[in-house]
């Protein structure tokens, strides 16, 4: 495993964007870690004439000269080492031939497979071996034949990998030959002629196949099961059904898992025998054995769960709901109830090719409190009638637990009645009930605030929270809250929480009893208080206490406090606090711009800039007269808060800023001119800057606020800019505007080719552009991906980019995925991709700041965020932003979906 270079954290100030308000939500801690340099990365450390040196040297007499020259291909720069590579591949030596092979791999040279088909009938085993290598790495349809005469090749070595070879191609010419080798003598052989099979996807393989269900080898009964679950053909089920019963652990998850993708209920009685026979910790049949794997009975019993899930017929659902019995509620996560889940969704109808050329519309608004409409699954009757009967504990707060998680709101009534009948534990269902998101469960909630099980005070605490969005203000709670909260008898960890549902409630009832705490001597209590206030903004005199008393927290002794009170005024802070802090900013000391900084630039989103006298002298013009004179740390501060200022003035002032300012002040204007429409000619112009950081950020920027006529013909070219952040956010900007115009076809002109791209986060980005803007490349170039490229970013965005179709071979390509990608991340995205991604609606500005772990220092993280220093932001719709941070080690990104939000590895170190 390769040692990682350096790790990343990022503390992220989430603000909301809406028409009325842009309030930061939550602060969140994000880590990510480094990789070694990719093949060509070292490129931009060789002297000038090395490249000429090695291609010298591969056309010079002497063969150990042409040797060494082919292992330092991989030194040079993509598009220099792929054209030499193309003319050594003919060498007579063979080590010089076999080096470049490797080679050829590793850049991901097109049409590699071409260049190679002669070595198949090469006599050295080495160089067939490499072909067949080459030719996975790089599939062409010419090498059928060729591949089909080396599946007999003496050396099963060889055969093993021209059978990977023929099944990465997917050709169905390729069916014929496989089958002709499926009783190969190597057992390993016919197991990748199975697996070959399988990944073709034609359904002439599942006769032969159902004979090889009883291979004598479990590694070759295995690969059949999987096959078959791949092929998807109902004449499989009988086979499938008596794999059950094998010997191998590893052979029974393999059959289930079919059966669950069939959707066989025919099996569903066979299924059920797995779930009651193998209680977690017990062997499910005599004889069963543990494998090499590890796979155990209970590994078993969580396939069947789950293939029942994926089956969700009445008959599944009654074994999954007798499962219930036996499952601890407690638990934070329970197959059971997962399986339950996957039966209650609506059973989803992919959408045909034809109905991804739209744009996506824009997704429909939540109810109140979040609750979605409710969904239409077979689980779902079954569930809400298990609660009006007379089921066990554990099987009520189950199903509970499910509709909760369903977000069913039909099964509030049955939830609530089941906790006043005693047949629900109550804490289980407050649980079902915070997850529900349906505001009119509040009351049933609120009653129990007061219980005498501490527990249950604890979770319908929790509930309340969950249920409660300050930007719809709800005074319900505020009575019950603060009656627990001026109780003496109250628990301190209460009491935090209880500050924290006040906060929620948007009721300026709450802030007034929150006001007199926020001098509490109490650390934890006064930090909670300090947070709540910044929930939402009042209005009037209890407004301006507010912001009294957070600006009189800027001025404490404790780290903590300044920022809590920092992040609170960026939420809540009005016009004339922003001049007050914008005073404050100019004069303040070092260690205090931090703070002032974030509630500025939130302040200064609020204000609307429009001097009535026509002098133009508005706030504006003093933020920007004031960067002049500003230090560094604090000129960041001041062009971020310009940028989210509403009003042409601050956009001018930008604009205007741009083309005389240093190199650090034009990355902030780039980064900052994204809130800003009406300045995208400036964008334009600081996109062809002699910075790359410039680049990079302008280019980002115009993806926000660039439209399809000017913008796209623009970023096209950018693609291939010599940066990596540029190219990768060009891709990325691409695919907004596209997608924003509803035009995916221009998407796809311009992002197929960098599916190509030898860096692998514009590869990664161009995917994730393709899927923003709805766009498909013709062939199989995303599913090439998903199975062969070494990135793990590439093949995430693959799988996402791959679920918003809905074609067999997508299906298929993912369930590969998700059972032989060795990295749990991409398996476990390939395994839940469901289409379109789902998103919460709405968008967030998020403020970053970035602070590396220092490996000099144990792995530790060093004391303040890094200035200049490289990231990569994953955004929750997949698209990653790539750069360098500000002066203050901080990047801020407006706009950004709703969801989850990480650091990646830096452009510079990505393997």
């Amino acid at each position: 495993m390769t040692r990682p270079r350096s790790l990343y954290y990022a503390r992220v100030v989430r603000r909301t964007v809406s028409p009325l308000r842009r309030l930061p939500q939550v602060l969140l801690v994000v880590a990510a870690s480094a990789a070694a340099l990719a093949p060509g990365e070292a490129a931009a450390f060789l002297w000038p004439n090395v490249p000429e040196q090695i291609a010298r040297a591969l056309t010079s007499g002497d063969v150990s000269e042409r040797r060494l020259a082919a292992t330092r291909i991989g030194e040079l720069a993509p598009e220099t080492a792929i054209g030499l590579i193309q003319k050594g591949m003919s060498d007579p030596d063979v080590e010089v031939r076999l080096a470049l092979a490797g080679a050829a791999v590793r850049f991901r040279m097109p049409r590699a497979g071409d260049l190679v088909i002669e070595w198949l009938g090469e006599g050295d085993a080495r160089l067939r071996l490499a072909a067949c290598d080459v030719i996975r790495a790089a599939p062409t349809d010419r090498s059928v034949v060729a591949l089909g005469r080396v599946l007999g090749d003496p050396d099963p070595h060889v055969r093993l990998a021209a059978a990977a070879a023929m099944g990465a191609a997917g050709l169905p010419d390729a069916v014929s030959p496989l089958l002709g080798h499926l009783d190969d003598t190597a057992p390993e052989v016919r197991a990748e002629v199975v697996r070959a099979l399988g990944r073709i996807g034609d359904t002439r393989a599942v006769v032969p196949l159902i004979g090889k269900v009883q291979d004598s080898v479990p590694e070759v009964r295995r690969a059949t099961a999987r096959a078959l679950g791949e092929l998807g053909d109902a004449r499989a089920v009988s086979a499938l059904i008596l794999a059950l019963q094998d010997a191998s652990q590893d052979v029974r998850v393999e059959a289930v898992s079919a059966l669950g993708r069939l959707r066989s209920d025919e099996a569903t009685s066979a299924i059920a025998d797995l779930v009651e026979a193998s209680p977690a910790g017990t062997s499910a049949f005599l004889g069963a054995r543990p494998t090499d794997s590890g796979t155990s009975s209970n590994d078993v019993r969580e396939a069947a769960l789950r293939a029942l899930g994926r089956i969700g017929s009445d008959a599944a659902v009654k074994v999954l709901l007798a499962a219930l019995a036996k499952d601890d509620p407690a638990a934070p996560r329970s197959a059971v109830r997962d399986a339950l889940v996957s039966a209650g969704k609506p059973a989803v109808t992919p959408a045909p090719a034809a109905a991804l050329a739209p744009a996506a519309a824009p997704a429909p608004a939540a109810p109140p409190g979040g609750a979605a409409s409710a969904p239409k699954g077979p689980a779902l009757p079954a569930l809400v009638a298990a609660l009006a009967a007379a089921p066990s504990a554990n099987t009520a707060a189950g199903a509970a637990l499910v509709l909760g998680e369903l977000k069913a709101r039909e099964g509030l009534p049955a939830i609530v009645r089941g906790m006043q009948r005693g047949v629900v534990p109550l804490r289980h269902g407050l649980r079902a009930l915070g997850a529900l998101g349906d505001p009119a469960a509040l009351p049933s909630v609120l009653e129990l605030l007061g219980d005498v099980d501490p527990s249950v005070r604890r979770e319908a605490i929790r509930a309340a929270t969950a249920l409660l969005d300050p930007a719809r203000p709800d005074g319900r709670a505020v009575d019950p809250a603060r009656a627990l909260l001026v109780d003496p008898a109250t628990p301190p960890d209460e009491k935090l929480a209880l500050v924290q549902l006040l906060g929620r409630t948007g009721s300026p009832r709450a802030q007034e009893v929150l006001l007199p705490l926020a001098k509490a001597r109490s650390a934890p209590l006064r930090l909670a208080v300090i947070e709540a206030l910044g929930a939402a903004r009042a209005a009037g005199k209890l407004g301006a206490a507010v912001d009294a008393a957070l600006l009189e927290a800027l001025d404490d002794e404790s780290a903590d406090v300044r920022l809590r009170a920092a992040v609170a005024l960026s939420r809540v802070a009005g016009p004339t606090i922003a001049r007050a802090l914008l005073e404050r900013l100019t004069v303040a000391a070092e260690q205090d711009r931090g703070a002032l900084g974030i509630a500025l630039s939130g302040a200064l989103s609020r204000v609307a800039d429009d001097p009535k006298d026509g002098s133009g002298k508005g706030l504006a013009h003093d933020v920007a007269a004031a960067i002049a004179s500003a230090p560094d740390a604090a000129r960041d501060a001041l062009l971020e808060g310009l940028g989210r200022m509403p009003g042409q003035a601050a956009g001018a002032a930008l604009a205007r800023m741009a083309s005389a300012a240093p190199i650090d002040d034009r990355r902030k204007i780039a980064e900052a001119l994204a809130g800003h429409p009406e300045a995208a000619a400036a964008l334009r112009k600081l996109a062809g800057d002699p910075d790359p950081g410039v680049r990079a950020n302008a280019v980002w920027s115009l993806g926000a606020v660039g439209d399809d006529s000017a913008a796209l013909p623009l970023l096209q070219p950018l693609l291939k800019d010599p940066d990596a952040a540029v190219a990768g956010n060009a891709a990325g900007a691409i695919g907004r505007i596209a997608g924003r115009a509803g035009q995916p076809a221009r998407a796809a002109a311009a992002l197929c080719g960098a599916l190509a791209d030898a860096r692998p986060y514009v590869r990664a980005n161009a995917l994730a552009g393709l899927t923003v803007a709805r766009a498909r490349c013709d062939g199989a170039a995303a599913r090439d991906l998903l199975a062969r490229d070494p990135a793990e970013a590439v093949r995430l965005a693959a799988a996402d980019h791959l679920a918003q179709g809905g074609a067999d071979a997508d299906r298929r390509a993912l369930a590969r995925c998700a059972g032989e990608d060795r990295n749990a991340s991409v398996a476990v995205r390939c395994a839940h991709a469901a289409p379109p991604r789902a998103l919460p609606s709405g968008a967030e500005d998020v403020a970053v700041f970035v602070v590396p772990f220092d490996a000099g220092r144990g792995g530790s993280a060093r004391d303040a965020p890094v200035p200049r220093a490289p990231f990569a932001l994953v955004r929750a719709d997949g698209l990653m932003r790539l750069g360098v941070a500000d002066r203050r080690g901080e990047v801020f990104e407006r706009g950004a979906p709703r969801g989850p939000l990480r650091l990646a590895v830096p452009a510079p170190l990505v393997k």
